[in-house]
């Protein structure tokens, strides 16, 4: 008697306190760890009940300093114990600027001020490196895929362009491997990471200019 009373609370010392969910059959929704770091991403990955596997510069190491991406994007509904991926960087956190008003389909976003620049005259030309000068502007979403390649419906597969967020001025690179379904305005889909590397992905739309 007296071993098996040992055996149970020995079982129940190194039970970690989420054993008593794994009988549960229900979904959550995915977290946004969107900007966390690794003390932030391991607190809320352990209440939620997951697991995961970082991708991108500083990966499974301690050198990556926040996340800019994550598969399956926040708000999918996900089993508990479930294992995702987050795309992290080494880069810090983008500095805060007072935010404008950008226009964007006939929808007012609070977005980044970009930066100053000269005034062009009507005649000035704009070049941009390596590109044959032609470009779109109109505005990117975002979608859960491959990072540094993006969709198009009006450029041939293997094109690599340049996509500028015209309301902060950033600027990130990809390859076309994917076609979109939507046309008109809608001039690019990126992949989560590089489309947080322009904008929080909980903005969803940002006015760019796609130069290739």
């Amino acid at each position: 008697m007296t071993g098996a009373v040992a055996i149970v609370m020995a079982s129940t010392v190194l039970l970690p306190s989420l054993a008593g969910a794994t009988t549960s059959n229900a979904y959550e929704p995915m977290p946004n760890f969107i900007g966390m770091g690794h003390a932030s991403v391991f607190s809320e990955m352990y209440s939620a009940q997951l697991y995961y596997k970082t991708l991108g510069p500083g990966a499974n190491t301690a050198s990556w300093t926040r996340v800019v991406g994550e598969i399956p994007a926040a708000g999918t509904m996900i089993h508990p114990f479930s294992t995702v991926i987050l795309y992290v960087t080494t880069a810090p956190a983008p500095v805060a600027t007072a935010p404008t008003a950008v226009k964007v389909d006939a929808v007012t976003r609070q977005v980044a001020a970009p930066p100053t620049a000269a005034k062009r005259t009507a005649t000035t030309k704009v070049v941009v490196s390596g590109s044959t000068g032609a470009l779109r502007v109109g505005v990117a979403t975002w979608y859960s895929y491959i990072p540094g390649q993006c969709a198009t419906w009006y450029l041939p597969m293997g094109t690599r362009i340049r996509v500028e967020d015209l309301s902060n001025g950033r600027v990130i690179s990809c390859v076309v491997t994917d076609r979109e379904a939507a046309r008109g305005r809608h001039v690019v889909d990126l992949s989560e990471t590089q489309f947080a590397q322009l904008a929080p992905l909980g903005v969803g739309v940002v006015p760019v200019r796609v130069t290739w």
